[in-house]
């Protein structure tokens, strides 16, 4: 049997003229005591809006001054201060000119092995405030992971009927 390997999309909010430069990941209720196997941050050129709250995502120039920090539930930091670049494995080659490759492309894929992380008490500094003066933005990521209840698929193509 294989394992079950689910997706998990969240936001983290930067409010319009905001100073923060650090920002908590959301408790998302999926993503509890689970094992994590992948994480994909997305910026404005690949993904302009989020589908959960409409918002434009960041830059690729807020994402170059960010930095994720991952915690465990034994309270240890075991991926901190980690730029989100490195987990950016899509890359937009999109250009203006015809000369030029026009295409988004998949890099080498950056992935835990299974850790089970404290999503809450994890977060993303940024070197400098990166909020618009008068527009919200987000941090936009997928978050892929096992549940511990559904660790190994139950069906098969052999088992259909």
């Amino acid at each position: 049997m294989k394992r079950v390997v689910k997706h998990e999309l969240i936001e983290i909010i930067v409010p319009a003229g905001s100073t923060a430069t650090r920002f908590q990941l959301p408790d998302a209720q999926n993503l509890r005591n689970v094992q994590t196997w992948g994480v994909q941050f997305y910026y404005n050129a690949i993904v302009p809006a989020s589908i959960i709250s409409g918002l434009p995502t960041i830059t690729k120039a807020d994402s170059l001054i960010s930095f994720l920090t991952m915690e465990n539930y034994a309270g240890r930091q075991f991926d901190k201060q980690s730029p989100i670049n490195k987990y950016q494995t899509i890359e937009n080659n999109l250009s203006t000119s015809a000369l030029q490759d026009c295409s988004i492309q998949e890099k080498d894929f950056k992935s835990y092995v299974g850790q089970k992380i404290n999503f809450p008490k994890s977060y993303i500094d940024t070197i400098t405030p990166i909020a618009d003066p008068v527009n919200n933005k987000v941090f936009l990521i997928s978050i892929y992971y096992t549940d511990r209840n559904e660790d190994m698929s139950q069906t098969s193509f052999e088992n259909k009927h």
